[in-house]
């Protein structure tokens, strides 16, 4: 029952994010057709430019029209390759989630790792670092750990290339993946630390310990547990946005992902595109929250 509720709400949160991308076409100033079309088009170029987007009907036929199209997996083509939406999302999105998935491992192991030894050396130099550069991460802007990891590894040290992708090349991949994993590494010292440190001052940890227990252990198979959950909700919720396209981080390292795609898309004025990808971002958005939501209920279950 739980799982239906959640699940037509998912729809109608679809619905909704469907209905605010399609709004988007009329947010564009004067008329969106003689935008795209340029300033030496005719009369006749814009007249079909109107037709393809649908700009002679009206709002709700639009979007009704629009809905239907989407349940068919239908985005429409793109202004300027004729290519099918979907299909060049598709294309995009594997590098993407190659990214996406670099960087959450990155800020997944690395952040429970620092989390732990934090909360371990509570108090201490060692603690006050970990604090203080995931204070850094948390409060600097995105393009700011861009362009600062540039400048470090690839213009003074010279170690990996400043942009672009060459296949699945590791050189390529690692700058871009430690700037998105920035903010997620820094919430998850934070929040893995936090949550040690409570758990560690419960009963039965103190009985664990009694027994003779190593403090290692204790840590890893008992205190565990308790730090997962709220850790696998950050990493899943980052997980979720990034593979919407993680638009800062890929226009800075030129990465053909959906996120560089999007702002190509927006100097064009390609509408079909720009609400291809919003929407394919929003959605999967959704989705991720909503598995978490049921994963979470599982496991509330079971502790009970």
């Amino acid at each position: 029952m739980i799982i239906l509720k959640k699940t037509a709400a998912l729809i109608l949160l679809v619905l909704g994010a469907a209905f605010i991308v399609h709004t988007l076409v009329y947010l564009i100033p004067g008329d969106p057709a003689a935008a795209i079309a340029g300033e030496y088009a005719s009369a006749d170029d814009i007249k079909t430019i109107r037709e393809e987007l649908g700009l002679d009907k009206s709002f709700l036929v639009r979007y009704c029209f629009y809905v239907a199209e989407l349940s068919a997996l239908n985005m429409g083509n793109s202004i300027y390759t004729g290519m099918p939406v979907l299909d060049t999302i598709i294309d995009r999105f594997p590098a993407t989630l190659i990214l996406a998935f670099t960087s959450m491992m990155i800020a997944g192991f690395l952040g429970i790792a620092l989390g732990i030894i934090s909360a371990v050396y509570k108090d201490t130099a060692i603690d006050n670092m970990i604090l203080s550069i995931s204070s850094i991460f948390i409060s600097a802007p995105i393009f700011v750990t861009c362009f600062i990891l540039l400048l470090i590894f690839s213009y003074c040290l010279n170690l990996l290339p400043p942009s672009g992708k060459a296949g699945l090349d590791p050189q390529y991949i690692i700058l871009p993946s430690l700037a998105l994993a920035s903010r997620s590494l820094a919430l998850i010292i934070r929040i893995a630390r936090n949550e040690l440190i409570s758990v560690m001052k419960e009963d039965y940890i103190r009985t664990v310990r009694a027994l003779g227990f190593p403090n290692r252990k204790i840590i890893l198979v008992f205190a565990m547990k308790n730090i997962i959950v709220p850790v696998l909700a950050v990493i899943l919720l980052d997980f979720g946005a990034y593979l919407g396209g993680a638009v800062v981080t890929e226009s800075v390292f030129a990465w053909p992902g959906i996120g560089r795609l999007l702002i190509d898309s927006i100097f064009k004025r390609d509408i079909p595109v720009i609400q291809g990808v919003i929407l394919t971002g929003t959605v999967l958005f959704l989705f991720i929250g909503f598995m978490l939501d049921i994963l979470q209920n599982i496991i509330t279950r079971k502790a009970e």
